[in-house]
């Protein structure tokens, strides 16, 4: 790769003046935000595409909106608006590029994730001052890397019949202990003379991860370890997988709570346990669910032709939906504000009557037709997490060890396109 040795030095001068800038009340000068911050094999990367990056990557976050974030965020910042330039120029050559309805749909995720009114994502980004089109421009890398991921990689993926079995006896001579699915920020101390600097950074993330901030959007954004690009996810550990003063912090956790930050030989890590579980324990499934519904209201009964027909067309949609991914087009047909997604639940917390339906059904299913008073409602399992649940079956050790296959294999990719780009400061 093609790099100034000063890069990221220059590109950090040039942005430090531009995050002066960048605040939500302050006047934005158009000499300042169109300066070139990096060339990426030609493509442009402007101050302009950074100050708005961090204004949504603030918002999505949930973090403070201060110059003191904006600083923080630069150099993540920059390190991915390259990386998402080398997966789009990657997705184009290999004609794996997102199509106008996938980048509408994703719009449309990204309204429910966010609470913004269907068709008021553009007025939604005015008031936080981000321009639609970077949005779009990161919808557009993730969905062309996906797609070129799941045609180059997943289909070369192969696991053993060996490596299931030694899973499997890994798992069974380990039966019964405590495992705890983690997430992770790490702040590297790669200068001793940095430390405090490094260790007031770890408090200011954990003090804002306490007040409700994202944790896997932060680790995305600050984390300098190899998770950070998963939102910091490590998956599930046992103990001894860890390092002792991580693993003595994560004993003292219960799920749903956040380490101070933790100091080891290589830097402080934040961590989050986000469940624990036992291994191959015998408790049954509590899922945790991504549901949606479809509503069929009936006529009154005296009218039982149409009656007989609405349950028809119930029954019809039950048997024929195989996921969500065309729901609100289905949602718009029955012609009722209820259909639609109902987002997350845990299946324990649902109503009997409701979690008979969907505690056997697998991602994708709909339920049969629930007849509630004057109304037909169908539940589909649109995403399912069986948190509590842990399977030594061949298909589950597959897929565990597929996927974390999948996931080193993408990231060697980006970094060989990283290697092999020219890539330059202005």
């Amino acid at each position: 790769m093609r790099v100034h040795m000063k890069l990221f030095a220059k590109i950090l001068t040039a942005i430090a003046l531009l995050t002066g800038f960048a605040s939500v009340n302050a006047p934005v000068q158009a000499q300042e935000v169109q300066k070139i911050v990096a060339i990426v094999n030609d493509d442009v990367i402007s101050g302009y595409d950074v100050i708005q990056r961090i204004n949504l990557n603030i918002f999505m976050a949930g973090l403070p909106a201060n110059n003191r974030t904006r600083q923080q965020l630069v150099p993540s910042v920059i390190k991915t608006l390259i990386d998402d330039q080398l997966k789009l120029q990657e997705a184009k050559r290999r004609n794996t590029e997102a199509s106008d309805q996938e980048i509408n749909r994703a719009i449309e995720q990204f309204e429910q994730r966010f609470n913004i009114r269907p068709g008021k994502f553009e007025e939604a980004l005015a008031t936080i001052r981000v321009d639609p089109e970077t949005v779009i421009h990161q919808i557009r890398a993730t969905i062309g890397w996906d797609k070129l991921i799941r045609r180059r990689i997943v289909p070369r993926i192969n696991v053993t019949e060996a490596e299931i079995k030694s899973k499997q006896e890994e798992l069974r001579a380990n039966k019964g202990k405590n495992e705890y699915r983690i997430r992770e920020i790490f702040l590297p101390i790669e200068v001793a003379s940095k430390e405090p600097e490094i260790r007031q950074n770890a408090e200011n993330l954990a003090g804002q991860l306490k007040q409700g901030a994202n944790f896997a959007r932060v680790a995305a954004q600050f984390s300098e370890g190899p998770t950070a690009a998963n939102g910091g996810l490590v998956g599930w550990q046992m103990a001894e997988e860890m390092a002792p003063e991580i693993a003595r912090s994560v004993a003292k956790l219960e799920p749903g709570k956040i380490s101070e930050p933790i100091r080891t030989r290589d830097g402080y890590y934040i961590v989050a346990v986000e469940d624990i579980r036992k291994i191959l324990g015998e408790s049954s499934s509590d899922a945790l669910m991504e549901l949606a519904q479809i509503v069929v209201p009936l006529k009154p009964a005296e009218d039982n032709n149409r009656k007989d027909s609405q349950t028809q067309l119930a029954k019809t949609v039950s048997s024929f939906v195989n996921g969500c991914e065309y729901l609100q087009d289905m949602a718009s047909e029955m012609v009722n504000n209820e259909s639609g997604k109902m987002g997350r639940v845990q299946l324990s917390n649902l109503p009997d009557k409701f979690r008979n339906l969907v505690e056997n059904l697998e991602e994708g299913e709909a339920s049969d037709p629930f007849l509630d008073e004057d109304k037909y409602r169908i539940f589909i399992v649109c995403n399912r997490t069986d948190t509590r649940m842990q399977s030594d079956s061949e298909e589950a050790i597959r897929q565990l060890i597929g996927n974390k296959r999948i996931e080193a294999r993408a990231r060697r990719y980006l970094n060989d396109l990283r290697r092999e780009a020219s890539i330059e400061s202005r």
